[in-house]
């Protein structure tokens, strides 16, 4: 059974938080959102917490901007 060893905070889908402690029997859709591994006593061994999660897209970075009227040279 997976056990926590500190206090973490959980979002559900519907927004509402929820708060577990070690104390705490931890349900397994909130044992999915819970990835930080130093969180766990013992970690969860269900299979969708052994499921590797989905892929991240890549953070959209802004592009660089140069300065108005620096660049040029002077005369």
């Amino acid at each position: 059974m997976a056990t926590l060893k500190a206090t973490v905070h959980v979002t559900d889908e519907s927004g509402s938080a929820h708060v577990f402690g070690p104390a705490d029997e931890v349900p397994e859709w909130a044992q999915s959102l819970i990835t930080n591994p130093k969180a766990w006593a013992e970690a969860p061994t269900s299979a969708s917490r052994l499921a590797d999660p989905a892929p991240k897209a890549p953070a959209n970075r802004a592009t660089s901007r140069r300065k108005a009227g620096g660049g040029g040279t002077s005369q």
